[in-house]
């Protein structure tokens, strides 16, 4: 059974392209709100049931979180496969921060890795916003994933980036 996310009531949370701008735990500039601490954000989710949705091949979305959620969990699997070759904490650091270089497409660009999952922009300003919404969780999941997928001394954790080689949703990564 897929795991889903608990942000299921999102009232008063400004939404862009049909997705919702959840609180991140984060001190990366942005527009997403500002979570707290000690609460668990959707980030938390997506690393969390990383594991075990990577499995499925179909992904029944029950809230718009779950849209978030299948993008992210996508992206820690562009991120794994990035970090497959890198036998050090400092090659990883480098190799993620190169995958948060890249542009970041909206609904609607080439390179989008759902199209129809998420609504296409209205106008620039909401391709914007989400662009740049895309691009700060972007950088907060690539962060809080290194220190899961090497240990505390430097050295790859072999049971997180053996994920990289499952294609979540049958979808090819580049």
């Amino acid at each position: 059974m897929v795991y889903h996310s608990s942000f299921v009531d999102e009232d008063g949370v400004n939404r862009a392209c049909g997705c919702p701008l959840l609180p991140l735990k984060s001190h990366i500039k942005g527009p997403a709100p500002v979570s707290d601490q000690d609460r668990t954000d959707i980030v938390d989710e997506a690393i969390t049931f990383f594991r075990a949705n990577v499995f499925f091949r179909n992904f029944d979305i029950k809230s718009p979180a779950d849209k978030l959620l299948i993008y992210l969990t996508f992206y820690i699997n562009v991120a794994l496969k990035r970090l497959e070759g890198c036998r050090t904490l400092a090659e990883g650091t480098k190799a993620v921060i190169n995958l948060g270089l890249e542009k970041v497409p909206v609904p609607g660009e080439s390179g989008f890795p759902f199209p129809g999952l998420f609504a296409l922009p209205q106008s620039h300003p909401e391709a914007e916003l989400f662009r740049n919404y895309l691009k700060q969780i972007r950088e907060e999941t690539s962060g809080r994933l290194l220190s899961v997928a090497y240990r505390p001394n430097g050295t790859p954790n072999k049971w997180w980036l053996a994920f990289a080689k499952r294609k979540f949703m049958n979808i090819i990564i580049p």
